[in-house]
């Protein structure tokens, strides 16, 4: 029987840093603080998690700070194309030139076949269609109120965005994978051509140990980290704003801009600045992330990457604490971005102000 590669050597002699690379995208910061996206495929890593240390043997380890997935590059292969162990060891074995004897060969660094795409499957579609129907009943009055009432949303903009509201799986059904700590806001994200792509569920009961988020788990359809969304008014304004997220990004269409939702700091990437700098065309862009140190630093970067691209970026700076949403309806005014005034919350067509139902 054929004596398999030496692990060790096969370890020693792999890059993991540019291995998760290949595998979840471009590690983002430098050093001991670089951080990546799980590869673990139903982990759907909104702010990257995962860091490499080299432990007490001299080995690269990857450990995911978030569910907690880790091990050596061996698994993080496994993990990510769903093939054994042994398989994992002998591709790495092979991409770094080490024999099944232990011998050293020259090394063969042919780039990892890139996973095929998963476009939104249906029943994720259905998810989201069922949610929008749901918005406007009954049904979804608190999920409806939240977003008028408290994030001072326009209900024609959500409209138009195809803004929905998950009651909880007590009154709807859905496939495995879907997000089920209902009730929520449902934001669906789309391309640039209005085509579905994705999704996420705002939840509105929040524990410190759950994120506010609900992703649909990859098998779903993959993360485009991003999700472009549409004013109502017929002229659009020429900039295209960049928000940390979709209430952010709604807000910004209230005013008459595009706009493109991050779905988080994270996320801000080479590929990301493609895909954005594509759909922006010749357009300029206004760069609103949050007010902290994770929306400046991504906001920064991102900002940068699109500048490298020939897209004019304006840096719109908020204030501490402060997201797009909730700056400009403190401010009631935002020069050249927002209304003079705030419309009333009972001024949105069809909103059924002060006429919910108790729980």
């Amino acid at each position: 029987m054929p004596r398999g590669p030496d692990r060790d050597e096969v370890l020693r002699r792999t890059d993991l840093r540019a291995l998760l690379d290949e595998l979840s995208g471009p590690g983002i910061g430098h050093g001991a603080g670089a951080r990546w996206h799980c590869p673990v495929p139903d982990h759907d890593d909104v702010h990257p998690s995962v860091s490499v240390r080299v432990d007490r043997r001299g080995v690269d380890r990857w450990r995911c700070w978030s569910f907690g997935h880790g091990g050596t590059a061996i698994d993080a292969l496994y993990h990510a194309r769903g093939i054994s162990f042994r398989n994992a060891l002998d591709e790495l074995a092979r991409r770094a030139g080490v024999t099944p004897s232990g011998d050293v060969a020259q090394a063969v660094r042919a780039p990892l076949k890139p996973r095929p795409a998963i476009p939104l499957q249906r029943p994720a579609r259905q998810y989201v269609d069922a949610c929008e129907r749901i918005l406007w009943d009954t049904a979804g009055w608190r999920v409806l109120d939240y977003l008028v009432n408290e994030r001072g949303l326009d209900a024609d903009v959500l409209r138009a965005n195809h803004v929905g509201a998950d009651p909880g799986t007590k009154l709807l059904r859905r496939a495995s994978g879907l997000p089920r700590n209902g009730p929520g806001a449902v934001f669906p994200a789309f391309d640039r051509d209005g085509n579905l792509t994705y999704f996420q569920t705002r939840h509105l009961d929040v524990t410190p140990t759950r994120s506010k988020y609900g992703n649909p788990a990859s098998r779903h359809g993959d993360n485009p980290r991003h999700g472009w969304t549409e004013p109502t008014t017929p002229s659009k304004k020429a900039p295209v704003v960049i928000c940390e997220g979709f209430p952010d990004a709604y807000t910004a269409n209230a005013a008459g801009y595009t706009a493109v939702a991050v779905l988080g700091t994270g996320n801000a990437s080479h590929g990301l600045a493609d895909a954005i700098a594509k759909g922006i065309g010749r357009r300029p862009a206004i760069m609103a992330f949050d007010g902290d140190d994770a929306g400046r630093t991504g906001g920064k970067l991102l900002a940068t990457m699109l500048e490298q691209r020939g897209i004019m970026v304006v840096e719109l700076t908020l204030p501490s604490g402060m997201d797009f949403n909730s700056w400009v309806h403190a401010a009631h005014q935002v020069p050249d971005l927002g209304p003079a005034t705030r419309p009333p919350r009972s001024a949105a067509r069809d909103v059924p102000a002060l006429a919910y139902p108790g729980p």
